[in-house]
């Protein structure tokens, strides 16, 4: 089974050095950004099965 790819896109403002992202790895492969502009979201996240996010917002363009 392949394992699941994660893309935290604003790390700082889910976990600002309080919590251990331990358990999200032992889930699948992580890649952490501690924060992402608007320019970058799409690269970042192109290949992930499941991002994580709390300011950054995901709005679709025409």
């Amino acid at each position: 089974m392949e394992k699941l790819k994660f893309v935290v896109l604003d790390g700082h403002t889910l976990n600002p050095g309080d919590l251990s992202w331990e358990p999200l790895k032992e889930l699948g492969e992580c890649n952490f950004y501690s924060r992402t502009y608007e320019s970058q979201i799409l690269e970042r996240s192109k290949h992930a099965d499941i991002l994580l996010t709390n300011k950054v917002p995901l709005v679709r363009k025409y």
